[in-house]
């Protein structure tokens, strides 16, 4: 007999299947019987999951970006010595770019799809504000382990630092220079540690 999964378990799978078809067969071949086929279950089934394609789609924008911000919220585990917090969070940022690169590349696909197709501008955007907000929930935690204030706002520190991560993570793409990305990442964090200043 057959057990009903719970509807956040079922909802994780079809985000699962929904990445597994992004990933191998580009985001506009992301349809909602496509992934119901790759999910192994009904049309049905996405559809009481999902209200349509585009809340399907904003829930693997999500899932994108909670793998990418792991490595890097793990950097801050190391104390409030800020030498050792900006050396791990460099380093976590090139071993997530590394481990999560097909996701990573999916969220470049997604940003240029949505500035293309106007039925994907609304997940793109709203792709981008969840990279924004993670960002600056980092920089707010980072804040809080250093026991520091930012001189900028840091909704406008948190912006700045995304779209620079997202450049040097696109250069990665193209030339898989691990140096040129761990240095791009190591000025970036002098850059955000000397806007710092102590409460």
């Amino acid at each position: 007999m057959n057990k009903r999964k719970p509807l956040d378990e079922r909802r994780a799978e079809i985000v699962e299947a929904g990445l597994s078809v992004a990933m191998r067969e580009g985001v506009e071949s992301v349809t909602v019987r496509r992934v119901a086929q790759e999910a192994g279950i009904s049309l049905g089934t996405v559809h009481y999951c999902f209200d349509d394609k585009d809340a399907m789609l904003r829930a693997m924008g999500r899932a994108i970006a909670m793998r990418a911000s792991e490595p890097v919220l793990s950097a801050l585990d190391v104390g409030p010595d800020r030498m050792a917090l900006a050396e791990g969070t460099v380093e976590a940022l090139l071993v997530g770019l590394k481990q999560n690169q097909h996701m990573r590349l999916l969220t470049f696909e997604f940003a240029v799809s949505g500035a293309r197709t106007p039925v994907l501008r609304e997940v793109a955007q709203a792709h981008l504000k969840q990279s924004i907000a993670m960002t600056r929930e980092y920089l707010q935690r980072l804040a809080d382990v250093a026991g520091v204030r930012y001189r900028t706002e840091v909704g406008t520190l948190a912006r700045m630092t995304a779209l620079r991560i997202d450049g040097i993570e696109l250069a990665w793409m193209v030339d898989q220079d691990d140096e040129a990305a761990r240095e791009g990442f190591a000025v970036l964090a002098h850059d955000v540690f000397d806007d710092m200043e102590p409460v």
